[in-house]
């Protein structure tokens, strides 16, 4: 099983988004078994797939970070032929009061998510695990970090995004003292609009950045927020919008790349 913690310390970047549809198309698509961890106390990933409770119950993402076993959500995704299903550890703001509560636990904190998807029950039953991350470094956030082999960063061309990319893939350089297998695996333009600006912006992250940057582009479309009120993933809302068709150009990408990987290291 690969594990893929999607994040970026700035919001509105598409963090969810990605997550959420990358998770389906490899369902979907390419047949994948996947595990999706909504880690972010919003809870949005959970909504999309209509498993969000009440802020009073405990969420599955709470119970990860308490050592006990979350309750794991059967949905449907993809349509016809290429109608496939997911799981999903839910998260709501009880996940705050589990992350302050390791925060002040005097046993090891970062070590809980890893625990979880290293057990049998977990690796021998999914493909790709993908996490949806807060746009914060909270311990929930070390925890993903801890647990992932590889990291996606969505990126939207503007000036504060770009400094955070430093930002971000600092932090991630520094705990790889905790998990050394942690990589990035590149960085995701989101909510791409063709103009000069953006142009620019993405000529010099390509050129400037030690770190791999997807071709592929998130095209900017209305229907990714048309999709949030249809609590869609957009290759079910509106295969044919912008957002739609790049993200499965995306995933054909990322496979691609994982697959070129595999052959360069003998797998």
């Amino acid at each position: 099983m690969k594990t893929i913690a999607i994040i970026n310390l700035k919001g509105g970047v598409g963090k969810t988004t990605t997550a959420i549809n990358m998770a389906a198309l490899l369902a979907s698509r390419h047949d994948k078994s996947v595990l999706l961890i909504d880690n972010d106390p919003q809870g949005n990933a959970s909504q999309i797939f209509e498993c969000y409770e009440s802020w009073s119950d405990t969420c599955g993402a709470a119970d990860i970070l308490n050592g006990g076993q979350p309750v794991r959500y059967f949905r449907s995704v993809g349509a016809g032929d290429n109608q496939n299903g997911i799981e999903i550890i839910n998260a709501n703001i009880s996940l705050l009061g589990a992350d302050n509560a390791l925060r002040a636990s005097t046993e090891r904190q970062d070590n809980r998510y890893r625990a979880f998807l290293s057990t049998e029950s977990v690796t021998q039953q999914y493909d790709y695990c993908i996490i949806d991350n807060p746009p914060a470094l909270l311990m929930c956030t070390i925890n993903a970090l801890c647990a992932a082999d590889e990291v996606i960063i969505p990126v939207t061309l503007d000036n504060w995004s770009l400094d955070g990319v430093e930002t971000i893939t600092k932090q991630i350089e520094e705990l790889k003292a905790l998990n050394e297998k942690l990589t990035i695996a590149g960085i995701l333009l989101t909510n791409y609009k063709k103009s000069l600006e953006n142009e620019a912006a993405e000529k010099w992250l390509r050129e400037n950045c030690k770190y791999r940057v997807f071709d592929t582009q998130i095209r900017r479309s209305d229907k990714v927020t048309a999709a949030t009120y249809y609590k869609k993933p957009l290759d079910e809302h509106s295969p044919r919008s912008a957002a739609a068709v790049t993200y499965r150009k995306f995933v054909n990408e990322y496979l691609e790349r994982a697959e070129e990987g595999g052959r360069e290291h003998g797998i």
